[in-house]
């Protein structure tokens, strides 16, 4: 991927803050306007000129949009430090307040939360030969492939395959020459299905949970997987030495210890608050995952997403927890299944929940702790403005400050578009200094952008194999693990169909 074109991607994801198009814009006289902020304005042709001489950055609606909010962002940021260099009128609660929370329900975990961690050898050894920490099974499989879009009849018959194959690996039969005769796994023929060793956490789960219940010698029933229908045999299985790993095992058995005393007690709270998710919560919570910059009325803002015994988990909590969330995490939402996001629902509610009873029972994080971790986010903040060149602001000769403010702006933006410096998303801290100054984007300006763009620009040159007008696809980039949580145990598969 080219780096203009990884410019568009990061433009495109990197902040998405979205004033409200509604009254104001209809009233407004300034209809070559994309942006305003703090008095200030960006123009369509000026939003245009900025992206028309990028051929590699496509002119699309959600890059248009992404500038005009890093525009916004880096212009209230400039007024702010311009108004008092020591930011100190930014609210940073937005940033702060989700550690702040973290801290207390860690208070209150350890407060509530005291199992029993005393393990007599005895007990430790039982449980290693249960749990069997580090074990390794060296095992050979037989893959057949079974396609996403078999008919009943093909299913049956490669079932009935892996099922023949099955008793025959069971009566005695050669196992390696079955897997060279069968297997459809690559590389099967020459290695006989031969796995080697692998550990826990290798191999997708409903694999690993057939093998590592074998003893060796034995033959699994047919396992189905992603990859089609599998029979495993077990050659060998090995753990670790008892005596060499006994302290690290203990503090593992310690941590689970602790891990099932906290789902203990966090499920008899849920059950105890009797949590329910509303009807349309769900659809709210994606149009606010896709949408944060959302202005909810008051009505709105109190709308209960979760009721509990007590209480209720609402939807202006759920938006201040978005704006907090990047734009990867907000999209992975926004297609999560139904069923997940009902949980997710759950676990933010019971959050919510933790964090009242911590200061039911006087819990609170110190304020000598919380000032310092004010002065470094607002130092932090401070940094980010003079890194970016925003600040201090040198105003030129024969310009006025507002006119200063729009070149270094503008500079930085062009800086951007060029790689010559990276993105600075201000995250939260973007809303907060939207609360303190006028700013909105004005959404119907979007189109006229792109059509500018478009005009500007020399026709597109065909790719040979490439439709008129498509553009490469940047590469997907990896995903942080978010809200809902996927299932434990799905590792990445070491037989490679």
């Amino acid at each position: 991927m080219t780096r203009l074109f990884a410019t568009a991607a990061l433009l495109a994801g990197a902040v998405s803050f979205t004033a409200c198009d509604g009254f104001g814009q209809a009233m407004t006289s300034h209809t070559d306007v994309l942006a305003r902020a703090g008095g200030h304005e960006l123009t369509i042709e000026q939003a245009a000129n900025l992206l028309t001489p990028y051929d590699r950055i496509p002119p699309q609606p959600e890059v248009v949009d992404a500038l005009a909010n890093l525009w916004v962002d880096y212009t209230l940021l400039a007024l702010a430090y311009t108004a008092d260099s020591t930011l100190m009128n930014v609210d940073l609660n937005p940033v702060l307040t989700p550690y702040f929370n973290q801290q207390l329900v860690f208070q209150l975990r350890d407060r509530v939360i005291k199992p029993d961690t005393v393990f007599s050898d005895q007990q430790l050894r039982d449980l290693f030969t249960r749990e069997q920490p580090g074990a390794e099974v060296k095992a050979r499989h037989i893959l057949l492939r079974l396609p996403a879009d078999a008919t009943p009849a093909q299913r049956d018959s490669v079932l009935a395959l892996a099922r023949q194959l099955r008793d025959q690996a069971r009566g005695g039969a050669d196992f390696a020459q079955l897997a060279s005769q069968h297997s459809q796994e690559p590389g099967a023929a020459e290695r006989g299905g031969d796995l080697g060793y692998f550990t826990s956490g290798q191999m997708v789960q409903p694999f690993e949970e057939a093998a590592f219940a074998l003893q060796p010698g034995q033959v699994s029933d047919v396992v189905e997987t992603a990859f089609g229908l599998h029979v495993i045999k077990v050659e060998d299985k090995r753990l670790p030495d008892f005596e060499a790993t006994r302290d690290q095992f203990r503090q593992q058995m310690v941590q689970k210890r602790y891990t099932e005393a906290e789902e203990t007690y966090l499920t008899q709270l849920s059950n105890q608050k009797q949590l329910e998710v509303e009807e349309g919560a769900i659809e709210v919570a994606r149009d606010l995952a896709r949408k944060p910059e959302t202005q909810l009325g008051r009505r709105a803002a109190d709308r209960a997403m979760v009721q509990y015994q007590g209480g209720e988990f609402t939807a202006a909590e759920y938006l201040a927890i978005m704006r907090t969330r990047p734009a990867q995490q907000r999209m992975q939402i926004t297609q999560a299944p139904d069923d997940d996001l009902q949980e997710w629902l759950r676990l933010l509610a019971r959050d919510e929940i933790l964090i009242a009873e911590a200061g039911t029972q006087g819990l609170a994080v110190p304020q000598t702790e919380q000032d310092s971790l004010r002065l470094q986010a607002r130092q932090q903040l401070i940094g980010a403005a003079q890194a970016a060149g925003l600040a201090p602001l040198q105003v030129q000769e024969g310009e006025t400050q507002a006119q200063a403010i729009d070149r270094v702006v503008m500079t930085l933006l062009e800086r951007i578009l060029k790689q010559e410096t990276n993105v600075v998303p201000l995250g939260p801290i973007g809303y907060a200094l939207r609360e303190d100054f006028d700013a909105e984007i004005f959404e119907r300006a979007v189109p006229q952008v792109v059509s500018q763009v478009q005009a500007a620009r020399p026709p597109q040159e065909v790719v040979p194999g490439m439709p008129p007008g498509a553009m490469p696809q940047p590469m997907p980039q990896p995903m942080p693990q978010t809200p809902p949580q996927p299932q434990n145990g799905t590792p990445t598969p070491a037989p490679q169909p």
